[in-house]
């Protein structure tokens, strides 16, 4: 939909947001040393993450997580990137906003494009990933305030209240290490690999990248520990609320059993029970209902139950 060209000195950074067929073919027109495969691949939905390399470039699907405000969960959203000397390819849908803003400001600040540019495509290319990594913390900021707030309401809200919010929260961390883990393959193949193309002296910086994914993923793993215990929490609070209600309910059951037993009793539609015919058989049944309710009342508190 839209290409995007910017040149500074030796370095060009071409961004092509919601591509087409038109868009890559101009591509493959501009660098026909990229694999068809390749571009085929940035036409494609959601690409695994990985890295291809040959003897005159790299070319990269990395996944970085967006919020879906509508269904409260981290998606997947897709950058594909072509890395050669001198030049820097990116492929995206548009919705990632560090991307679109560090391209915003390169575009228009001189000073800003220098700095990033005039040393060439492979620093251009570690700080857009170092942007992209960095953009995850307040997300998982965000998902350890809904921990905290759940954690605070645990015993003041409605079980079935606070149990969505954590199955909320839960899903939405399953979501974010699904997405962040197969990352630090990445960082590492580009800490590890020796491309003519790529500065020596980035090692360092992609081993700077590698840590950050795992202090993410350390992070996020923290999380799935406390929203465990959490989990395991409200279960033992709701088993916990069960068994009040049914000790009333087996209280309330017993306590009535003796009315109910003579009512069903004296019920019985016979000719063979004594005095059935007898004016205060009525009153008789009832004084004799309450009485073995009094005692079985006085039983239940000597046991303690009551």
């Amino acid at each position: 939909m839209t290409t995007t060209i910017l040149t500074h000195d030796r370095t060009t950074w071409t961004d092509i947001i919601q591509p087409t067929d038109e868009d890559i073919e101009q591509l493959k027109a501009r660098y026909p040393n990229f694999h068809p495969l390749n571009l085929h691949d940035c036409l494609s939905e959601l690409e695994f993450p990985k890295i291809d390399h040959y003897d005159d470039y790299l070319f990269l699907v990395v996944h970085l997580p967006r919020w879906d405000d509508e269904e409260k969960i981290s998606r997947p959203s897709e950058v594909d990137i072509f890395i050669s000397k001198g030049v820097l390819v990116t492929v995206h849908a548009g919705n990632l906003k560090p991307l679109n803003e560090l391209f915003a400001c390169v575009q228009q600040n001189t000073d800003f494009s220098d700095r990033l540019m005039g040393r060439g495509a492979s620093p251009l290319l570690y700080e857009l990933l170092d942007e992209l990594i960095n953009y995850c913390y307040p997300i998982l900021r965000k998902v350890n305030q809904n921990i905290r707030h759940a954690e605070e309401h645990l015993f003041r809200e409605e079980t079935e209240h606070i149990l969505h919010d954590i199955a909320v929260v839960r899903r939405d961390v399953i979501a974010l290490r699904h997405i962040l883990r197969p990352q630090w393959d990445i960082m590492n193949a580009l800490e590890k690999g020796n491309w003519p193309f790529i500065h020596d002296d980035l090692t360092l910086y992609w081993s700077n990248l590698g840590d950050h994914l795992a202090q993410l993923k350390a992070m996020l793993d923290e999380h799935v520990d406390v929203i465990d215990g959490l989990s395991d929490t409200i279960d033992t609070l709701a088993s916990h609320r069960i068994d009040g209600v049914v000790r009333v309910l087996t209280f309330i059951t017993i306590l009535t059993a003796p009315l109910t037993l003579l009512a069903t009793i004296f019920g019985i539609n016979v000719e063979l029970l004594p005095v059935q015919y007898h004016p205060l058989l009525f009153l008789a049944v009832i004084f004799i209902g309450v009485l073995l309710t009094a005692v079985l009342i006085l039983y239940l508190k000597r046991r303690g139950f009551l």
